[in-house]
């Protein structure tokens, strides 16, 4: 079921909204059991087979779970249930997303004619695959605690996260399933979560569709292409994939606030960053700190005592040793993108999309710490203030180019398209007309550049939906860039309005959704 869809606008969420309010009369274990149970429901509307798989993992989780609390006074056993859990978690995820595309890729290999038909990748695995992971490592560190299975069901499978993301902690969700208030829907957070839902849909569905077609047209095509249509075919791709993954985000938060449960940020921005560290602040960021948490951090820990035992130096002033960054920071940090490019997808575009952005990210940490030892701690900026926004300017665009080259390879179908559409962008094929308007009618080019105008107006001059909504807390946290002064007049409120502008960001949406099309992190 797809949150941008008549059945789930009119069907699902009322009547989950009005079942949670009838629940909230008698207990807090009846919320829990019946928001779990219409999370497994909007599962099942799917593939109702795949239920069963779901079902599977959350049992398989939950028994291992309760092994490692039984010994979690035993190092040993403990440890050793905690890997058990590690490797099925992994072992079904690398089935269903790499099973089949590695016999595939052996059988040509090996010159065989033979075609293993793809397997369909369950909803949400990656996410809930994670979510348990990052629970039975904690309840193994002592940082978490056993749950109720209703309120380890929820915690899993809560259907506004279920699609892509963001990735839930038990630490920030399980406090607020086991308060003791009165479960009842709240006008505020109801009002608040409505608004916040309808602006994602209206993203999803009146910005990021709109670039889709533009993006699909440009990278069907295999062979050399005009530099206007690469350059048009990528930026659309670019802007495609912000206002998907943005209004997704929006709506899973405003969904989770309808019913009075905060979710952690996921989105904030990104294409505003003035480096690569920063994009990755921005973007996807529950998956950037659970891999920081989960990945990087151990790898780094890993390297940093094997470095003591060898007699080594571990301080800042080995980290800016050539042989010290390389151990400590560019060898952690290449090893986790390239397994999160791994985790996008099994084909070898995506794993040069990790190792891309690691490193990017290794360049980026590197002119950090040359600039700190030639500049020292007390880095001012003595600019004045055109300079400074020349500067900001230069670092934002330099980014987005960075970012928009990779986004080639997470978009192309291998790395020789990746590489066909990126020649194309960087040399003027054909003559005047063709590089202006790329073989099509005039009218066509200009519509779609004013489109890209608007669009990146919206990305890059205006504040976010969080940003809007900032007077009512509406997430976990609040980043530092969602901080910045944002007009007071668009700053949103309980008013006629905003209730006349909601209003008709909905209505267009829903004529617009008579054929819903899926997200782009939809099987991820």
């Amino acid at each position: 079921m797809l949150f941008n869809s008549y059945l789930f606008l009119f069907v699902f969420l009322p009547v989950t909204l009005v079942g949670y309010q009838i629940a909230g009369h008698f207990h807090r274990k009846a919320v829990v059991a019946w928001l779990g149970l219409m999370s497994l429901v909007f599962y099942a509307c799917w593939h109702p087979e795949f239920l069963v798989e779901l079902l599977v993992s959350v049992a398989v989780n939950y028994t291992v779970a309760g092994l490692i609390s039984r010994n979690i006074a035993n190092p040993f056993a403990s440890r050793a249930w905690l890997w058990t859990g590690i490797c099925l978690n992994l072992g079904a995820l690398g089935y269903f997303k790499y099973f089949v595309r590695v016999l595939n890729f052996a059988s040509s290999a090996a010159g065989s004619s033979r075609h293993w038909a793809d397997i369909v990748l369950p909803l949400g695995i990656s996410f809930f695959t994670f979510t348990q992971i990052a629970y039975l490592v904690d309840l193994q560190q002592g940082v978490a605690t056993l749950q109720d299975i209703s309120s380890y069901v929820l915690f899993v499978t809560f259907f506004p996260h279920l699609i892509a993301g963001p990735i839930l902690h038990h630490k920030e969700m399980m406090p607020q399933f086991q308060q003791s208030r009165r479960y009842q829907l709240r006008l505020s957070d109801v009002a608040v979560g409505l608004s916040w839902f309808i602006m994602g849909l209206g993203k999803k569905v009146l910005l990021a569709d709109t670039f889709s077609e533009t993006a699909k047209s440009a990278f069907a095509v295999h062979g050399p292409l005009p530099a206007i249509l690469a350059w048009r075919g990528a930026l659309c791709y670019a802007l495609q994939l912000y206002f998907d993954f943005s209004g997704y985000s929006d709506m899973a938060l405003g969904l989770a606030r309808m019913f009075s449960i905060d979710f952690p940020l996921n989105f904030s921005s990104p294409y505003k960053s003035k480096n690569i560290i920063d994009f990755w602040q921005r973007w996807h960021i529950t998956l950037s700190s659970y891999i920081t948490t989960y990945l990087f951090t151990p790898i780094q820990i890993w390297i940093s005592a094997r470095r003591q035992r060898m007699g080594r130096k571990v301080s800042r002033k080995a980290l800016a040793t050539p042989e010290g960054f390389v151990s400590m920071v560019a060898f952690p940090t290449l090893v986790t993108m390239f397994i999160a490019g791994i985790w996008h997808g099994a084909g070898l575009q995506f794993i040069v999309f990790g190792v891309l952005h690691g490193s990017y990210l290794t360049v980026n940490h590197a002119w950090r710490i040359v600039r700190h030892n030639r500049m020292g701690a007390a880095m001012v900026d003595v600019r004045g203030p055109l300079a400074r926004a020349v500067g900001h300017g230069s670092s934002v665009a330099l980014t987005f180019f960075c970012v928009l080259l990779s986004l080639v390879f997470f978009r192309a179908s291998s790395c020789g398209h990746a590489l066909s559409m990126i020649r194309g962008m960087l040399l003027a094929r054909g003559g005047l007309s063709t590089w202006m308007f790329g073989g099509e009618t005039r009218g066509k080019a200009v519509l779609d550049l004013l489109c890209m105008v608007g669009g990146f107006a919206i990305v890059w001059g205006m504040p976010n939906t969080q940003q809007i909504l900032g007077r009512f807390k509406p997430a976990l946290q609040v980043t530092g860039w969602d901080k910045e002064e944002t007009p007071v007049h668009v700053l949103w409120s309980p008013r006629v309005g905003w209730a006349f502008t909601i209003g008709a960001i909905f209505f267009l949406a829903l004529v617009h959704i008579q054929d819903p099309s899926t997200f782009l992190y939809f099987q991820f």
